[in-house]
Order: structure tokens, then C-alpha cells, then sequence
């Protein structure tokens, strides 16, 4: 405590400082809480999210692909000459969002879908069941494979070395 400052400053302080300790104590319950709520379900809705992400991709691609082809075909400029004459970035970005528009449109389904649903389900809450490792043992078993690996690896360059010194000598000059 400096000379300027009273003893109930300091007090103050602490007490700030404590209050601030306990609000992110509260708002990480918070989290866990939510996480807790979700439950395995949060498995099955990120299954679903990445499924359509990818499904939106995939679809845009291919018909972006399937555009700028039949874009070249002198058939379908003289039949549609306006959707032709679009600019090849265009068509890749109006080709994701028709795929984005389609894997929405099929993820909804498949979510509301209750047989697929039920069955999703299933499998979160089995994949919940499971022991996972630990880091350690994770690192561990990382080590032991990178080390096997490098003993095989100098194993098999040993024998590669013998078996061609042997072969030289067979069919080489003898040396």
C-alpha cells in the first residue's frame, strides 16, 4: 500500500478481482451446462452441419463442371445462349449457391427423417460410450510407431544393401 492510497482500496480491489475470478467460473458452468444439455445430440447436429458442407461443395463443383461443359457445346449455346454467355466465375459461384440451396434442402429432409434420425442417434450415443485415450497414452503410442517404423525402415535398407551386394557379386564382376 502506497501513502496516498486508504486501506480500503486495497479491499476494493481484491474484492474486484474476485468477482471477476467468479464470473468466468459461472460462464464456464455455463458452457459445460450447454454442452451437457446437448448431450450426444451435438454429435449428430455437427454429423449433419458437415455433411452439408460437403454436400454443398460437391454439388457446386459438379455443376459448375457440368455448366462450363455443356457451356462449350454448340447445341447448347444456340439453345440457351444467355445461360452460355455467363462468365466462368459466375458459374462457379452461381453453382455453389444451387448447391448449397440442394444440400439444405436434403440435409432438412434427412434430419426430419426418423428412421435416419433414430439410427443417428444410436450411433452418438454408442460413440459416448467409448473409452477414448488418453493424450499420454496417445503420445506413447505415437512414439512407439515412429520408433518401429524407423527400425524397420533401417532393417529393410540393410537387407537391401546385402541382397544387391550379394546379386553384384553373382552377376556382377565378381567384385
Amino acid at each position: 500500500m502506497t501513502q496516498g492510497e486508504e486501506p480500503g482500496a486495497a479491499d476494493a480491489e481484491g474484492a474486484e478481482v474476485q468477482r471477476a475470478g467468479e464470473r468466468e467460473d459461472a460462464e464456464e458452468a455455463e458452457e459445460e451446462v450447454a454442452a451437457t444439455q446437448l448431450g450426444t445430440e451435438r454429435y449428430v447436429l455437427a454429423g449433419f452441419f458437415a455433411s452439408g458442407m460437403l454436400l454443398a461443395y460437391l454439388l457446386g463443383k459438379v455443376i459448375h463442371g457440368v455448366w462450363a461443359t455443356l457451356s462449350n457445346k454448340d447445341w447448347f449455346s444456340r439453345t440457351l445462349p444467355a445461360v452460355s454467355a455467363v462468365g466462368d466465375d459466375d458459374k462457379a459461384t452461381y453453382g455453389m449457391v444451387v448447391g448449397g440451396v440442394i444440400a439444405l434442402i436434403v440435409v432438412l429432409r434427412a434430419f426430419r427423417n426418423a428412421e435416419l434420425r433414430t439410427w443417428s442417434d444410436e450411433v452418438a450415443s454408442e460413440l459416448a460410450k467409448v473409452k477414448w485415450p488418453t493424450k499420454k497414452e496417445v503420445t506413447n503410442s505415437t512414439f512407439v510407431v515412429i520408433a518401429t517404423t524407423t527400425v524397420a525402415t533401417l532393417y529393410l535398407a540393410l537387407l537391401d544393401r546385402f541382397w544387391a551386394f550379394v546379386t553384384n557379386i553373382v552377376y556382377g564382376d565378381g567384385s
